[in-house]
């Protein structure tokens, strides 16, 4: 049980970190992506608003320059200088430190602001002048000597075959306009972002070997502070497994003194209704004993399941027939659908005690003259047995408890029926020792049902 929790925490960590590395990364770089389309887009849109040109940007009053033109700086105002006049125009101060918005010209137009002019150099560009049957006529670049005719017109004639008017083909961006009514022409402009590709794909790499490396690192750590967690907890299970087991060895032998000397007195003075208390409750401890030393070999793995093939079928048949004298003399009937034939590999005395535990709970929760079945069949490499019975249905709260130790649905413990609720309990471990599933559905008017898969 302690291994199982263990393994759970892990796996929820590992899961979480991966999830929470990989949300990470994911965002960076779609955010990255998404910032390179933009740009893209924005230098197709320059480009054609241009005529397929080099934007050039107004820098001030009468100023221009290309897309590389630097920005100067404004002069430097004299520490001498005179202060200003009153009624002089003076500049606007930025408000809360941000740069006012551009200022137009003395021709009235805005002038263009750094963004822009990052954005229009951004990548290499060419643009392509195609005649109405879409061949080539001319084309141009401000890299003309990254590119040659056959690479120019592969590119036309891939666009045209995607029949669409703007999207990436590889690393190039286009747009296609629309045909010169007059001289049937059209353009198509292309942005070469090779470089920024390269950059985006860069920054996922380093992004995702960071995210694996702190995933290994966190997951190492992650995993140390679980098992020290989980530790107390461990040792505190196997000192009670271990004070389980000296305890049922230590009671053996005064039980067995007792039944000797309550056989021996009986022999004396006969059958007595006191004798015959000792000697139920003797027979009645005893088996609990014995329960409780099954459990806790298992649990301590001194009792290891021998993986061996054996005939399922007959297994079953070897226990269920003897049963079935048993369960007519008390008013019920049992009813088998065994598949022929039906092998396993597991140990098959611990299968036919857990077949013993599951047909004597059936025959003692069943209704007076009801009704038990027991069936077997195999779905694929599984092998799936059932042990129906009907009768009151086990509540739904109790359903999540049936398979632990000294759990009874009867909270009273009285002794009407027989059992110290270890007998599931033992079914349970005999199914985990076999890597199977054991599971319980129960409800009114259908009875209850346990199914083992193997």
């Amino acid at each position: 049980m302690i291994r199982r929790l263990r393994r759970r925490m892990i796996l929820l960590v590992l899961a979480g970190l991966l999830l929470a590395s990989a949300g990470l990364v994911g965002a960076i770089n779609w955010m990255n992506w998404n910032n390179l389309n933009t740009q893209a887009s924005t230098v197709l849109h320059m480009l054609a608003e241009n005529g397929g040109k080099r934007p050039v940007f107004q820098l001030g009053d009468g100023i221009s320059g290309p897309r590389n033109t630097p920005m100067e700086s404004p002069p430097a105002k004299p520490e001498n200088s005179p202060p200003p006049e009153p009624g002089d125009k003076q500049p606007p101060e930025p408000a809360n430190g941000q740069q006012p918005p551009p200022e137009p010209d003395s021709r009235g137009r805005e002038r263009d602001t750094p963004a822009m002019m990052n954005a229009a150099s951004l990548s290499n560009y060419y643009t392509i002048t195609l005649n109405e049957a879409g061949e080539v006529l001319s084309w141009s670049s401000d890299r003309a000597d990254l590119y040659t005719d056959e690479d120019i017109a592969a590119l036309a004639a891939s666009v045209l075959r995607e029949g669409k008017t703007s999207g990436r083909l590889g690393t190039q961006f286009y747009r296609l306009l629309d045909r010169d009514a007059e001289t049937g022409e059209q353009m198509l402009i292309a942005v070469d972002s090779r470089l920024e590709i390269q950059n985006v794909e860069n920054v996922f790499r380093v992004t995702a070997l960071v995210a694996v490396a702190e995933d290994a690192l966190l997951s190492l750590a992650a995993v140390w502070l679980i098992y020290r967690l989980v530790k107390p907890v461990d040792e505190a299970m196997e000192k009670q497994k271990q004070f389980v087991w000296d305890a049922s060895h230590e009671l053996k032998t005064p039980l067995a003194v007792i039944s000797a000397n309550a056989e021996a007195l009986a022999a004396e003075v006969g059958e007595s209704k006191s004798l015959g208390y000792i000697q139920s409750e003797v027979r009645r401890t005893d088996k609990l004993i014995q329960n409780l030393l099954t459990l806790a070999r298992m649990e301590k793995g001194t009792v290891q399941a021998a993986h061996q093939r054996f005939d399922l079928s007959r297994a079953l048949l070897e226990v269920a027939l003897p049963f079935e004298s048993a369960v007519f003399e008390t008013g019920k009937e049992l009813t088998m659908d065994i598949q022929d034939g039906v092998t396993c590999v597991g140990d098959v005395d611990m299968v036919k005690q857990l077949i013993v535990i599951l047909l004597s709970n059936a025959q003692k929760y069943s209704d007076d003259g009801g009704k038990i079945g027991v069936t077997l069949e195999t779905r694929g490499d599984k092998r799936i047995l059932k042990v129906h019975n009907t009768g009151p249905a086990i509540p739904a709260e109790a359903q999540a408890r049936i398979f632990d130790r000294f759990y009874r649905v009867d909270s009273s413990h009285n002794r009407e029926v027989e059992g110290n609720g270890l007998g599931l309990a033992i079914a349970q471990s005999i199914v985990d020792a076999h890597k199977g599933k054991i599971t319980v559905h129960s409800a009114e008017n259908e009875g209850t049902t346990f199914t083992v898969i193997l």
